[in-house]
């Protein structure tokens, strides 16, 4: 009876997508109820831990690198200057691990995770188009950020970004750069060129400068033989959009270039100084860490971590993210667990490109990692659900996938 139950239980094809939907729906709630949002985020995972322990069939080599990660994270946590604020990010560093072990449990259930990926695009999209609309005709919408009694949305140049229902850009652009890839190399219906633009069209509409750029170094590496193709027609539909819309083409590039001199070639920002505070660590030869909660995680500022002050460390323009993180991602683990500690961690996250047999499938998945890893850094993806959701979870079941097919 027990064991009927349990198989009934993982069979079933739409309970796989239930953490999808708890974890986006409990992101785009952070802005209007952040309890709810944080709420229906956390019990995304504890469906995810059940899953894994009905299912329990675990991949060894995560097992075993969980294992050697498990000392530095305790370790961490402990001698953290609050084991509130350690255990708080402790929990954090968990999520990419949960989310592969959930990966691994799924292994065979990619044709739904392909058919849920095409809803998700064909719903953002017209998400999207909606709000287009609505922006234009100057509706206030309900994912508006409202502060200190004023009314705003995330912006370049004057021209709204594209969220879908994701309710954040950055992570709108990101799953259409996933869904680009994964339905470019796995979908073969006949509607394939019209999803594929959808995708492009929610890549350029959220104005991510971070997204835009890893796009264009991924058709550079993988798509390289229909790279100048694919550049020319790019480059065409983005110079029809400049000509119809000129002065805020103007604006756009003036912004972009603003923020390439300020958060890339420029010293005078938080991810600059997030970067400093980093190669000290490194050079002071630092292999164990400060303790996590420390640093770059939400956890130093709603503890009020001493560390920032002892490393003079300076937040610039960007004053308003010490209320989040210091969105730069590689400077926090290593910190925090040390040298040692972090290379253990984000081997630990890598665990499924090592793979004694080599196969087509691997250097795609690397994409998804060098998309995940390239976005971190300028931002905390590595440590947010939702993009873990959209690229660390299809990792094991695209292999899968493949081994099965071959």
């Amino acid at each position: 009876m027990i064991n009927s139950l349990r198989i009934k239980f993982i069979s079933n094809n739409l309970l796989v997508l239930i953490p999808f939907v708890l974890i986006f729906l409990g992101g785009a709630l952070m802005n209007t109820d952040k309890n709810l949002g944080t709420i229906l985020k956390f019990s995304g995972f504890g469906f995810m831990v059940l899953y894994i322990l009905i299912n329990f069939n675990l991949n060894k080599n995560l097992t075993l690198a969980s294992v050697i990660f498990s000392p530095f994270l305790f370790y961490g946590i402990f001698h953290s200057f609050n084991i509130k604020a350690g255990i708080s990010d402790g929990l954090r560093y968990l999520f990419p691990i949960i989310i592969l072990f959930y990966s691994y449990a799924l292994k065979d259930k990619f044709p739904i995770l392909l058919k849920f990926i095409v809803f998700f695009v064909i719903l953002n999209f017209f998400t999207q188009i909606v709000n287009y609309v609505n922006w234009v005709k100057g509706v206030e919408q309900w994912f508006y950020y409202k502060r200190d009694g004023f009314t705003t949305y995330s912006q370049v140049s004057g021209i709204l970004r594209g969220t879908g229902v994701v309710v954040f850009f950055g992570f709108y652009g990101f799953l259409n750069l996933i869904s680009f890839l994964i339905i470019n190399t796995y979908y073969k219906g006949k509607y394939k060129n019209i999803l594929l633009a959808m995708a492009i069209f929610g890549i350029l509409s959220s104005l991510s400068y971070k997204t835009l750029g890893t796009f264009i170094l991924i058709l550079f590496i993988y798509y390289y033989k229909h790279f100048l193709k694919i550049i020319s027609v790019l480059f065409v539909t983005l110079l029809i959009i400049f000509l119809a819309f000129k002065e805020q083409g103007i604006l756009f590039l003036k912004s972009f270039y603003l923020r390439i001199s300020l958060y890339i070639t420029g010293s005078k920002s938080a991810r600059s100084e997030s970067y400093r505070v980093m190669l000290s660590e490194i050079a002071d030869f630092n292999l164990f860490g400060e303790g996590i909660g420390v640093f770059g995680g939400p956890a130093s500022i709603i503890y009020n971590s001493p560390y920032y002050s002892e490393m003079n460390f300076k937040w610039y323009d960007a004053s308003w993210l010490n209320l989040i993180t210091t969105d730069t991602f590689y400077p926090h683990p290593i910190v925090e667990l040390g040298i040692i500690g972090a290379l253990v961690y984000l081997m630990t996250i890598c665990v499924p490109l090592l793979r004694k047999k080599i196969t087509t499938s691997l250097p795609f998945v690397a994409l998804i990692y060098f998309s995940l890893f390239f976005d971190s850094l300028f931002s905390f993806s590595l440590n947010n659900p939702e993009f873990l959701m959209f690229s660390l979870v299809f990792t094991y079941p695209i292999l899968h996938y493949y081994d099965t097919k071959n």
